[in-house]
């Protein structure tokens, strides 16, 4: 996709880029399996937190993957079963989703992990871009296009 205006230009005072994406998992394991081991993006930071939070202690682990540029998916799971429940993910439509980008060869080599691992795939000639979609284990719809 192309726009007027490099991502580093900004306007002014702006944001250059995105730092972290945060989502709540139900399972570390489980979502580490899929982003690192299927989608094949590195693990680069997990720990965990005893914290304040609005007057309420929150323990809860932390877990960050490394995207190209910079930036971040990032889970949260909650120890506290009720934290967990209040925070859980829910799961969006189609038009509610994280999109990543991937050159057509290596979205192609992609698709194929990803229906080796059971997750249903479908793609989508936009035109301008040729998209896979697919649902992690929580419901997050993730959009993986190729310009």
């Amino acid at each position: 996709m192309t726009t007027a205006r490099s991502a580093s230009e900004g306007l002014g005072n702006s944001p250059t880029g995105l730092h972290h994406h945060a989502y709540v998992c139900a399972d570390q394991e489980r979502t580490r399996q899929f982003y690192e081991g299927t989608l094949g993006l590195r693990l680069t930071a997990f720990w965990v937190e005893d914290e304040m939070i609005m007057g309420e202690r929150h323990v809860f682990s932390h877990s960050f993957y490394e995207l190209p540029g910079g930036g971040a998916l990032a889970f949260f799971n909650f120890a506290d079963p009720a934290h967990q429940a209040r925070y859980k993910a829910q799961p969006q439509t189609l038009f509610v989703h994280l999109a990543l980008e991937i050159d057509r060869e290596r979205q192609r080599e992609l698709k194929v992990r990803l229906e080796n691992a059971g997750h249903a795939v479908w793609e989508a000639d936009h035109g301008y871009t040729y998209s896979i979609y697919v649902t992690d284990p929580d419901g997050l719809q993730i959009e993986v296009s190729a310009d």
